[in-house]
This record gives C-alpha cells, sequence and structure tokens, in this order.
C-alpha cells in the first residue's frame, strides 16, 4: 500500500505503555524481557519523558504518564483492556523471571490447545502480558478441533 510508512522504530505498528514510572518499566522490561533501549528523552526534572526499546525484533515504546497530555497509566483507569503477547524461547524461566521482579500472574504457563505454552501475568506497572513459547505446529482444523474439544462441559 503506498499510504503505509515505516516508523524510525523499523516497525510499522509499535506499542505504546504509559506508566507512573518510566525509569522503573525500562528497568524492568531490560531485566525480565532482555530489552534493549535504544532512546529515551528526558523532561527538565530529569525523569523519563519518552523512551524506545527493542525486544527481538519488535519495538516497545514508553512515556511517563502526563495530566496535561491526558496520558495515563493502567491505574487511572482501573486497570488495562489491552494484553501485549510476547513470545520467549523458554517461557516457564521468563513468567518465573516476571513474577520474581513483581509481576503479579494471571493465568499460570500451561500448554494451550492451539500449539503454544503460555501464561498471562500483570506488570508492576499495571500492563498485561501473556508470555509464550511455540511449541507445535497445528493446522487451522486441528486448532479448530481441539477448540471444540476444550469447548464440551462448559456450556451453560
Amino acid at each position: 500500500m503506498s499510504d503505509v510508512h515505516f516508523s524510525p522504530t523499523g516497525s510499522q505498528l509499535n506499542a505504546y505503555l504509559m506508566v507512573e514510572d518510566a525509569r522503573a518499566a525500562l528497568t524492568y522490561y531490560e531485566t525480565v524481557f532482555g530489552a534493549v533501549t535504544t532512546m529515551e528523552m528526558l523532561l527538565p526534572d530529569g525523569s523519563v519523558g519518552h523512551a524506545e526499546m527493542s525486544i527481538g525484533d519488535s519495538a516497545l515504546m514508553l512515556g511517563s504518564e502526563s495530566a496535561e497530555m491526558g496520558s495515563f497509566a493502567p491505574a487511572h483507569y482501573g486497570g488495562s483492556p489491552v494484553t501485549l503477547c510476547l513470545y520467549v524461547a523458554n517461557v516457564d524461566a521468563v513468567f518465573e523471571r516476571a513474577v520474581t521482579a513483581g509481576a503479579k500472574p494471571l493465568r499460570p504457563v500451561e500448554n494451550q490447545f492451539y500449539g503454544d505454552r503460555s501464561g498471562t501475568l500483570q506488570d508492576p506497572f499495571g500492563h498485561i502480558w501473556t508470555i509464550a513459547t511455540h511449541t507445535e505446529d497445528l493446522s487451522e482444523q486441528e486448532i479448530q478441533a481441539r477448540f471444540n474439544a476444550s469447548l464440551k462441559g462448559k456450556e451453560t
């Protein structure tokens, strides 16, 4: 499409997270997810106003919440309706590292019917992450059959 352009990060679509403490978030994502901070813009008080990170081949942007800009962290809204999905080589290790560093487990790591092993957590900044490792290649028909089987007995 001629109207599609790439950003300076090289990614067409970038997640942008608002957090209460951007410095703490940068450290957390570096420690837990292996993110690499590629750019920071500091506010006059020395806090991080905007930052860009890479996690594998993906870009993640984040900024400190700002009432003046109408940008708030999840706590302002009572939580986040958005879930980020991060594929990693070892979901069990990354999930445990995230929880040890302050994340709240929401769904334990388990094998899923669609061929992933995954679990969901809330990071210390209120953002929801599903951490996954792909374990099995399946056709759409196999996934649908497993999904249907998982629903048996759940009908109300």
